[in-house]
């Protein structure tokens, strides 16, 4: 039974050869993916297209001007001193999807989804038969909780589409991804702006929120989350019970501590049903110690006072409430979010300053000219005039350097005939004809050009 093998050295010496190169090779991609910048998800929320953002270039060139800012911010510019990369997502809701190719123009990876909750799968009486009524979107809003499952990167940040950044927000990346207790997580930590220093900390974060303070009486109900930013973490779970939360449907008719999402005066004010009050409950109470409120005249900057003493929401005849902080600090302190250097800034909203594409620059009490319509002005009685102006030139500085950037790649002259606006151009830097939103010059460019502006960012 003795059968004789004949072994080829020459083959199995190749083999081991083979074999120690791919050893090689794995361990150099690991170690390249080590060294690879992580990839932070910055994803908008697109609901419906007719009526928005009070024209077409509240789509078109504000999803470009965003995402030249988000690019601007990142490893990819060196001059920002950032170490993070991004990708960029639109969560598209099935009604909206014929009009979203522009945002797949500008960049965009594009989720088409429905509601994640049905309104007959709400189980209370009151959220079921009123939720569609609140602002903006009723229930369709809740496409925006598809951040927490549907992006594949562990940390996002969802914006509103009237955003733009300008600084980049590695300490809070930082903080999220780094354990407390490293030199990394403690030093992140240490340089972040939190809307109030004694807050404590909580051990892992999943979230940075900012609050609507505008919208409460100091010390008399809680604040909702302001809906237009958020960072959190990749999180499948807290999207379950969050849309468990809604299902129950447990929110009570009225304004109060006693009323609102669970009891618990997470109700009453603007977009309470919907996510400005269900988030502000859900880390409140359902998940306490889990996100950290940054301070709002640095983040999600809206340049609005944070006094007690004129409207939204002012009722003089709460005497001992009366020019008191709205944002709960047990010393009484507020930073004035209506005079905020603008180099400090993290990132803009804008909306009560208006949108920089609705050619905006007076400003009158109430924020509606005479014989005008609603949001025709900047209401001075919630902001300065002046500190909006400068925010509003800050993205148009952004439009003109996303222009000049695309005139460069792409020597299309045409680009230019966008830039040529003659009203006020010491603030709309040529993007305006006149006041109000007739007066604005959209982006000229065809859409061939338009997708060639990808090339920017590689």
């Amino acid at each position: 039974g003795y059968i004789a093998r004949h072994v080829d050295h020459s083959v199995v010496i190749q083999k081991q050869k083979l074999e120690k190169e791919r050893a090689d090779n794995d361990a150099e991609t690991a170690e390249t993916d080590k060294s690879k910048p992580v990839t932070i998800a910055y994803a908008i929320s697109f609901i419906m297209c007719e009526n928005f953002q009070s024209n077409s270039a509240g789509l078109v060139d504000a999803s470009l001007v965003m995402r030249h800012s988000i690019h601007k911010i990142s490893v990819r510019n060196p001059d920002s001193g950032s170490k993070y990369d991004y990708k960029m997502y639109a969560i598209v809701h099935r009604q909206a999807e014929a009009c979203s190719k522009a945002l797949q123009a500008a960049g965009f990876e594009i989720m088409v989804v429905d509601n994640p909750v049905q309104t007959k799968e709400i189980r209370g009486d009151f959220l079921r038969k009123k939720i569609r009524r609140e602002f903006c979107c009723g229930i369709n809003e809740f496409i925006k909780l598809y951040a927490y499952n549907k992006i594949p990167e562990e940390i996002f940040v969802h914006v509103d589409i009237d955003f733009a950044f300008y600084k980049p927000m590695d300490n809070l990346f930082d903080a999220m991804l780094y354990d407390k207790d490293s030199e990394e997580g403690k030093r992140a930590r240490s340089l972040i702006e939190r809307e109030r220093g004694t807050d404590a900390w909580p051990d892992r974060i999943d979230a940075f929120i900012t609050r609507d303070w505008p919208q409460v009486a100091p010390h008399k109900f809680p604040p909702g989350y302001q809906a237009g930013f958020a960072v959190g973490r990749r999180n499948p779970q807290a999207f379950n019970e969050i849309i468990e939360i809604i299902k129950e449907g447990n929110y009570t008719e009225g304004w109060g501590f006693s009323c609102g999402w669970g009891n618990k005066g997470y109700g009453g004010y603007v977009g309470a049903m919907a996510m400005q009050g269900l988030i502000g409950y859900y880390y409140d109470h359902i998940q306490p110690n889990a996100s950290v409120e940054l301070n709002h005249c640095l983040y999600n900057h809206m340049g609005m006072d944070v006094r007690y003493r004129k409207q939204p929401n002012f009722n003089p005849r709460l005497a001992d409430s009366v020019g008191k902080c709205r944002n709960a600090n047990p010393e009484d302190v507020c930073e004035d979010c209506m005079v905020t250097e603008p180099d400090k800034i993290y990132s803009v909203h804008y909306t009560m300053c208006r949108k920089p594409w609705q050619c905006i620059s007076n400003g009158i009490p109430g924020g509606k000219m005479p014989g005008g319509q609603r949001g025709d002005a900047v209401n001075t009685d919630t902001v300065h005039l002046d500190h909006c102006m400068g925010l509003v030139k800050k993205w148009h500085e952004l439009r003109l350097d996303f222009e000049e950037s695309l005139l460069a790649l792409t020597s299309d002259s045409s680009i230019r005939d966008g830039m040529k606006g003659l009203y006020k151009q010491d603030i709309f830097l040529g993007h305006c004809n006149g006041e109000g939103n007739d007066g604005y010059l959209k982006l000229s460019a065809t859409d061939d050009i338009l997708r060639r502006s990808s090339e920017l960012y590689n």
